[in-house]
């Protein structure tokens, strides 16, 4: 576990320096040369980083673009992901975040402007210079580097295969042999993955005129591709593994050695941070996994990824701190993980990593269902009537509660207050043999009995609870910090705790 006091309060300082320290902290161990963080269109509203990773051996140049589309955000997220990435050869120019301002106001086009005018991916030469602004300052990187390969990470609204008004699901690519060949062995290793035949890739060729893989080829001779994904039916984290093992066939099909597919934080990660994986897969309520990480992002020092069961499975909480289940179904986040997915999380907590659940997540954590993790002793009574209703509801605070989780909430100056609840387990003591008896944060003063639900069982059980377990820790929020204003504060506190710093 981490000890972070300290760099939680000198963390404005470590962030303006990130690209200096970085290189500083990095350099000790690597086996590669030490990541450069620029800023291209930099002064402007646009300005946006870019990742220049270069190995020790000499080997091919790739530009790599996410975020170019303010509603994509699963390229943007991978992108961001291969930053963190080791490669044996050549050089990646990586930009996560192409469209800083449609990606913050969640659109396609640039806010503020309209039709192609706004569309990034068609600002880049046809017939004469790229438009001024963030397209010049990509084109810029493309002159200056001139990189064997330029690909565009996009997404579609649906398949391809079974709606061909959408590129969703397909690779697209320059009229080049190479490239064409290319395609089809990342589509065979991508639709590897794939059951329903209906989802799997398509190969189409040449990409839409303005676009910057169709100017790097026609332009500059530059081979490009874009890898687009599907946003209906596949949550955030299933499009960032698909463009995930995508980028990692590629590069290694180029020989570039880089790290395993299924590296979300890698070893370019500057040191210290907490590093917290937030799970987004079924049984997830719809916008609870990317609330919690906007939630939690908003603490500095802290690296925020959504995860699914898949990568659950495959082993990634090796590269986390702490794992977040939100809200949705315990039940359904259960079957999702799987027995084998239920076992790695266990394993991972036991060996010394963090587990913060909020109301389906407490869920999870408690002891007495055939699909809890049992990493808490607390049972849940009163399960008949689960559906105990949605609302405020008076908590209070118990002495080491308000010492673990109050600090700069709403709350730190009192001891009785509201809190958002919904349906949330109510805990006893499960006096499971093996397992430390838990200590109550907060405990439940008022109540919530709707839909059948017997008075009285809520008030004095508590609310928030914490444990030790092996050689980690775990929390369990019954209600919800995260939609209640002035609250946050405890989700971040918590984090603090889950990593091993406090008593």
């Amino acid at each position: 576990m981490l000890c972070v006091a300290r760099i939680f309060g000198l963390w404005p300082l470590i962030s303006a320096c990130l690209p200096v320290l970085a290189a500083q902290d990095l350099a000790q161990d690597s086996p590669w040369k030490v990541p450069q963080v620029t800023l291209i269109a930099k002064g402007t509203e646009a300005e946006t980083p870019c990742w220049i990773l270069t190995a020790e051996e000499t080997g091919p140049t790739v530009l790599i673009v996410g975020g170019m589309h303010g509603n994509e955000p699963s390229g943007a997220a991978v992108a961001e992901q291969i930053t963190s990435w080791s490669i044996g050869r050549g050089q990646l120019i990586v930009v996560p975040r192409a469209n800083v301002l449609a990606l913050e106001a969640e659109q396609r086009r640039t806010p503020g402007k309209l039709g192609d005018v706004g569309d990034l991916n068609r600002q880049f030469p046809r017939d004469g210079e790229p438009s001024a602004g963030i397209a010049t300052a990509l084109w810029g990187l493309l002159e200056i580097h001139d990189p064997d390969w330029v690909i565009d990470l996009h997404e579609g609204f649906d398949f391809h295969r079974t709606n061909p008004k959408s590129v969703g699901s397909s690779i697209i690519h320059c009229a080049d042999a190479r490239a064409e060949a290319l395609a089809l062995k990342l589509i065979a290793a991508v639709d590897a993955t794939i059951e329903e035949p209906g989802q799997r890739f398509d190969r189409l060729r040449t990409p839409v005129a303005g676009s910057l893989a169709r100017a790097a080829w026609e332009k500059e001779g530059v081979r490009s591709m874009i890898f687009e994904t599907t946003t209906k039916s596949h949550v955030l984290s299933h499009r960032v593994r698909q463009h995930r093992l995508l980028m990692h066939t590629f590069l290694s099909e180029l020989g570039m050695q880089p790290s395993p597919a299924a590296t979300v934080i890698g070893p370019g990660i500057a040191p210290n941070q907490i590093r917290v994986a937030v799970f987004d897969g079924s049984g997830t309520g719809k916008g609870a996994a990317s609330t919690m990480r906007s939630v939690l992002e908003g603490q500095t020092g802290c690296i925020v990824r959504l995860i699914g069961s898949p990568d659950v499975r495959a082993g990634v909480l090796s590269q986390f701190d702490i794992v977040v289940h939100p809200g949705g179904s315990g039940s359904a986040q259960a079957k999702a993980l799987g027995v084998e997915g239920r076992a790695q999380e266990v394993a991972f907590v036991r060996a010394g990593g963090g587990y913060l659940g909020v109301c389906a997540g407490a869920y999870l954590a408690s002891c007495n269902y055939d699909w809890s993790l049992g990493v808490l002793d607390a049972q849940v009574i009163d399960r008949k009537h689960w559906r105990r209703g949605v609302g405020g509801v008076d908590v209070e605070w118990t002495p080491l509660g308000k010492r673990t989780l109050a600090g700069g909430s709403s709350a730190q100056e009192v001891q009785l207050f509201e809190i958002q609840y919904a349906n949330g387990p109510i805990f006893l003591p499960g006096e499971v043999e093996g397992i430390p008896d838990f200590q109550a944060l907060l405990v439940y003063r008022g109540e919530i009995a709707k839909n059948g639900a017997p008075k009285g069982v809520m008030p004095s059980t508590a609310a928030v609870i914490r444990s030790s377990f092996g050689q980690g820790r775990a929390m369990a929020f019954s209600p919800h910090p995260e939609k209640t204003d002035g609250l946050h504060a405890l989700l971040h506190n918590s984090l603090l705790w889950l990593a091993g710093d406090g008593q």
